[in-house]
């Protein structure tokens, strides 16, 4: 039961950190940052693959692509701000979990002769 207990803490101690610090929001602004690099790396790349580049430069071409788009939908579109909410609620529910099975914890050892 112990284990359930430390779980459910460090469950909650994460949701909170996610939730309440501000990190999905900084990540967000990050995913911007990454999708606007990305998008650069494409156009170089696909600039120096149509030049008469070699067929592996492809390859850079559409990993910078799909690299910049999975950026770009998770800075621009919100899911960052959706994820914060998310965690807040986690938090909430850990933190209940937690609470409950401490008290379980306490009282299944109290039985103990």
């Amino acid at each position: 039961m112990l284990g359930w207990v430390l779980t459910f803490l460090v469950i909650s101690i994460i949701a909170a950190i996610l939730g309440f610090t501000g990190v999905a929001l900084a990540a967000a602004e990050i995913a911007k940052v990454v999708f606007l690099i990305f998008l650069i790396m494409f156009v170089v790349s696909l600039l120096i693959y149509v030049s008469g580049a070699t067929l592996a430069m492809l390859t850079w071409v559409l990993t910078f692509l799909v690299i910049s788009i999975i950026a770009g939908v998770l800075g621009f579109t919100g899911i960052a701000i959706a994820a914060s909410e998310i965690a807040r609620v986690l938090f909430l529910i850990f933190i209940v979990l937690f609470i409950v099975s401490l008290v379980l914890h306490l009282i299944d050892k109290s039985k103990l002769p």
